[in-house]
């Protein structure tokens, strides 16, 4: 009888095709636009940024404070949620999209 062995010893991988996420781009095709994400308390927890096209994305403040964790993934939540929604990228820098827990402010220049 011959034993098939386990094939998490194979001395080979099978690639496996993984479908993308539904999400926006990370990658911008053109100039971008951004808006400071602030907490409820007014503290700044990042950037919401969009090229207008296709692209979007949040960047975190240098040095969050241990409580401001939350925000990365709420945000890229919501980032998940607008596109399945199809809002296109340049869409994504409206307040509404962000309340009540978050508050997105206009960043000059």
């Amino acid at each position: 009888m011959t034993e098939t062995p386990n094939p998490r010893f194979y001395d080979y991988v099978t690639p496996v095709t993984v479908s993308r996420n539904d999400s926006y781009d990370f990658k911008a095709t053109g100039p971008i636009r951004r808006a400071g994400l602030h907490d409820r308390r007014g503290r700044l927890l990042g950037h919401v940024w969009t090229d207008d096209h296709q692209a979007a994305g949040f960047t975190k403040i240098e040095d969050p404070e241990p409580d401001m964790g939350y925000a990365g993934g709420r945000v890229r939540r919501i980032l998940a949620d607008a596109y399945k929604a199809g809002i296109p990228a340049g869409g994504l820098l409206d307040p509404a999209l962000y309340a009540p827990d978050f508050e997105l402010r206009a960043t000059p220049g």
